[in-house]
């Protein structure tokens, strides 16, 4: 009987709504989505694209400065009204590990962070308030490559106290989505293990995952959603003929990540956003899926390719390769 009040419900969902997608000029592949609120989101990736919407994602408006057209941006956060930080994916020794800040909603930007490192690869940067952020990078010694700053990224610190990391250990630059952050915790994720701190970096442990490790499978996003509720997602981004893992869930701040058999699929499964309470969206090359329980359960319903997804007030946007963009209206009864 719950299944079947599952299925009614996902054939609800799809009935009623879908994507209505549009394709703006940049043709860029976009990688990192966030939304201040329900009508200011940023959206950045390849080719130099940062990208603001005034208007919940009508029209878009490429802010990112002539000097950085060439660049990829895999990661945003929006601080404020006025303030955010995009960051720059690349080879440090190439000049492409960066960051720059704007203090004006996008009209300047000034360079806040640069590594010369070589083997130093952004891939995720995430913000716990205006002040306090982490950046998390491959690793390139014994440690894992986090950064964290304390005022708004003026300055940044590397993260000295983490446990050490495995031989080939890394993570995905696909959508912004490998650090986690509520209130005080902080999780972040490597193909197949999770770091976690309950005091903002102080102190740090190691979360075991029943996701497997390679150079293309694995943990692609860690989400957690209140002080117990986690979701991690997955798959494989160069195999999609053979079925991988695409989700887990926690009820207890992941020390334990429960999975079933239909949570393997041919594919890859990259961001999950809220919809409302109990409900998540999911996006990835696999097309989009939904849940209304938590994560525990998981229904297709469509194919369309995104990198990154969130939601706000029952609206979801959605970002993908070739300048694709989607939105999606939830209604009251869904």
């Amino acid at each position: 009987m719950r299944l079947l009040s599952f299925l009614l419900l996902t054939l609800t969902f799809s009935a009623h709504a879908q994507w209505k997608t549009q394709t703006i000029e940049s043709k860029a592949s976009f990688r990192a989505i966030d939304r201040l609120n329900k009508d200011t989101v940023w959206l950045s990736g390849s080719k130099g694209s940062i990208m603001k919407s005034n208007d919940g994602g009508e029209t878009w408006k490429n802010v990112c400065p002539e000097a950085y057209k060439n660049f990829d941006f895999r990661g945003i956060a929006v601080l404020n009204s006025k303030e955010a930080i995009a960051m720059s994916a690349g080879d440090g020794s190439e000049g492409k590990a960066f960051c720059i800040k704007t203090t004006d909603g996008g009209q300047t930007w000034k360079v806040i962070l640069e590594k010369k490192e070589k083997g130093v690869f952004f891939d995720t940067i995430k913000f716990q308030n205006s002040k306090i952020g982490f950046i998390l990078g491959d690793a390139i010694d014994s440690k894992p490559y986090l950064l964290q700053t304390l005022n708004g990224g003026q300055t940044w610190e590397r993260v000295q106290n983490l446990p050490d990391i495995l031989v080939g250990e890394a993570s995905f630059a696909a959508s912004n989505s490998c650090i986690s952050i509520l209130r005080n915790e902080v999780w972040f994720n490597t193909q197949n293990r999770i770091f976690h701190s309950k005091n903002s970096g102080k102190t740090w442990e190691v979360l075991e995952t029943p996701f497997e490790t390679a150079q293309s499978r694995g943990i692609f996003g860690t989400f957690f959603f209140n002080k117990n509720l986690g979701l991690i997602v997955g798959g494989d981004y160069t195999d999609d003929k053979n079925p991988t893992l695409q989700y887990a869930y926690s009820h207890d701040k992941g020390k334990l990540w429960k999975t079933n058999q239909e949570f393997y699929r041919n594919g890859l499964t990259e961001c999950i956003s809220t919809i409302s309470t109990n409900r998540f969206i999911s996006v990835g090359t696999i097309g989009t899926a939904i849940s209304l329980d938590n994560g525990q359960n998981w229904r297709a319903t469509d194919k369309d390719s995104f990198h990154v997804v969130s939601c706000k007030d029952k609206k979801c946007i959605a970002a993908g390769g070739n300048g694709k963009i989607g939105i999606w209206h939830f209604g009251s009864s869904q």
